[in-house]
């Protein structure tokens, strides 16, 4: 009989931030651990979300008996309303978690088997395999990390974690749980690489509190302060804060207002009677007793925030004496969208606060000592770190040799590359497909990557239609083509060099065969194929050119 063999399959999360995915199997038997989402890269025009590509999971021929969930930040569940309904597995997860998927799920009309995952040291059946979530502090309520218990012993799924000495509900880090799991043997540590080019140990959570205090003390008009919407524990201090310094709360933002209420009605977040006030009926309250808590952080253009900065939300306005505070920190990539709306915001005579000038934000991510301090704890057997860009990867392998695990214990595997490993090897296993579905707008449609290329295409180039006028049986021009331009040319230029194109197709198409001619469908490929190369030989471009043929 054959040795079991585990494999790891990551689908996403590894070698990039977002989308985490990550399938485990002993032989031909798996688990699922997260599904999330990503957001697109610059030229993946109108591309709204990104999620995995699960296409290859048919082809491994695995038995996949469930998804385990980690925690509900997006890009740990957000690619669940798209691919649960085509995986159809049970989902386990924590009381949080699961209360922000069914949320949604229900976006979608779909209700998936939703089950609690336990967190007490006790475990569940899953297939062949045992399964516990390991209570973790993270910037969401309720994270784990999954332990899943095999014949070669446990994997450790960390998700995203760090170690809080004095975390704002009191549920700490299961430093005990992981060491007992360590003492039981731990076969492969899959560990959060986010924070792994920092040094040291991240900042409690507990900090932001009187940092967000002596903020609004100081104020003397209305305060705005922006989070991410999915930390209540930063929601919590917030409100403390406000309530502290005599001031109303009004909440601006939809998935603020969803996740405060989850959060609320399972008792996890405490609002005192007559705190809160609708943002719609804000008018009566003096500005040094008002606290507006706003979406937005990242600079989104249709969150509550850029509509105050741009002047632009209803009822309230920014000015001299207001203060916005930005309790958090700027997602790589996104800074100079964040500093245009500074500019904004000082526009309207407000001042900003953020965390450079005071601990109004920490990191949800361990830094280098906790990293360290996990591996230390679970001493496995093999390790591998995910959850980040290359880079991340690397330093965070580096902190494991420096801990003490040998270095051809440690494996670098980017997304769509396997692994394998049993009591006695570890090493890389086969490829296989792991890209990104494109999910488009409001409409939540998947796209392909030919939509992706015409876009692009249109936003680098532009767009040229034209249209002709033929008499249907005889094959022969009735007038000058008509050609219109978007994105092409300059103002001062297009009529002369639209009217040198439409002479030029004129000529072609006078002297194109009158059978070839009188083929609508043939006659519109040879015009668009005319004014590509005519405008890239001319005008240096290859627009798009979307021909009409009127036959009469």
């Amino acid at each position: 009989m054959s040795k079991p063999v585990l494999r790891c399959f990551p689908f996403g999360g590894v070698g990039e931030f977002g989308k985490n995915m990550m399938v485990y199997a002993i032989d031909d038997d798996a688990v699922i651990v997260d599904c999330g989402m990503g957001f697109p890269e610059p030229g993946q025009h109108g591309v709204d979300i990104v999620v995995p590509d699960i296409s290859a999971l048919d082809e491994l021929g695995l038995k996949i008996h469930a998804l385990l969930l980690t925690h509900g930040h997006e890009d740990h569940i957000g690619g669940l309303p798209h691919l649960l309904p085509k995986l159809g597995l049970p989902v386990y997860g924590t009381e949080v978690t699961l209360a922000l998927v069914k949320g949604k799920l229900s976006e979608r009309g779909y209700k998936g088997d939703l089950r609690v995952l336990p967190e007490d040291g006790s475990t569940i059946d899953v297939g062949p395999f045992k399964v516990e979530g390991v209570p973790v502090t993270h910037s969401i309520m309720d994270a784990v990390s999954v332990a899943i218990h095999t014949v070669l012993g446990v994997i450790i799924h960390t998700g995203d974690f760090k170690f809080d000495p004095a975390p704002i509900d009191g549920r700490a880090t299961a430093i005990h749980r992981f060491s007992q799991l360590g003492d039981a043997g731990v076969l492969i540590l899959a560990s959060d690489s986010t924070n792994a080019t920092r040094s040291g140990s991240g900042a409690s959570e507990r900090v932001v509190g009187p940092a967000l205090k002596q903020a609004v003390i100081q104020c003397k008009g209305k305060v705005v302060v922006t989070t991410f919407a999915s930390n209540m524990f930063r929601i919590q201090q917030i409100i403390d804060a406000a309530v502290a310094c005599g001031r109303r709360v009004a909440v601006a933002g939809r998935s603020l207002e969803r996740n405060m209420g989850i959060t609320e009605t399972l008792g996890r977040l405490n609002v005192p009677a007559g705190t809160l006030v609708d943002i719609k009926q804000t008018e009566g309250v003096p500005a040094d007793k008002l606290l507006i808590i706003a979406t937005g952080s990242q600079g989104e253009s249709r969150a509550a925030l850029a509509r105050l900065a741009y002047d632009r939300f209803t009822g309230i306005k920014l000015g001299p004496d207001d203060l916005v505070i930005f309790s958090s920190s700027n997602i790589p990539g996104n800074e100079r969208v964040i500093a245009g709306l500074y500019n904004h915001i000082y526009r309207r005579g407000a001042r900003i606060k953020h965390a450079g000038q005071a601990p109004l934000h920490v990191s949800g991510h361990a830094q280098a000592h906790e990293l360290k301090m996990m591996m230390q704890l679970t001493r496995p057997k093999y390790f591998y770190p995910v959850h980040g860009e290359f880079r991340n990867l690397i330093e965070h392998r580096d902190l494991a040799v420096a801990t003490g695990i040998p270095f051809d214990h440690t494996i670098i595997a980017e997304n769509g590359h396997s692994i394998e490993a049993d009591e006695t090897s570890l090493g890389l296993g086969a490829e296989f497909h792991a890209g990104a579905v494109f999910v488009d707008g409001d409409s939540r449609d998947e796209i392909d990557g030919f939509v992706l290329r015409d876009r692009r295409v249109l936003a680098e180039d532009g767009m040229i239609s034209v249209t002709v006028l033929l008499s249907q049986h005889e094959g022969k021009l009735l007038s000058e083509p008509e050609l219109v331009a978007r994105g092409v040319l300059h103002d001062d230029v297009s009529e002369e060099v639209l009217a040198a194109a439409a002479h030029a197709l004129r000529s072609f198409l006078e002297n194109m065969d009158k059978e070839l001619l009188a083929d609508q469908d043939a006659a519109k490929e040879e015009v668009r194929l005319f004014l590509r190369r005519w405008c890239k030989k001319n005008i240096g471009r290859r627009p798009m050119v979307l021909p009409m043929i009127v036959a009469i």
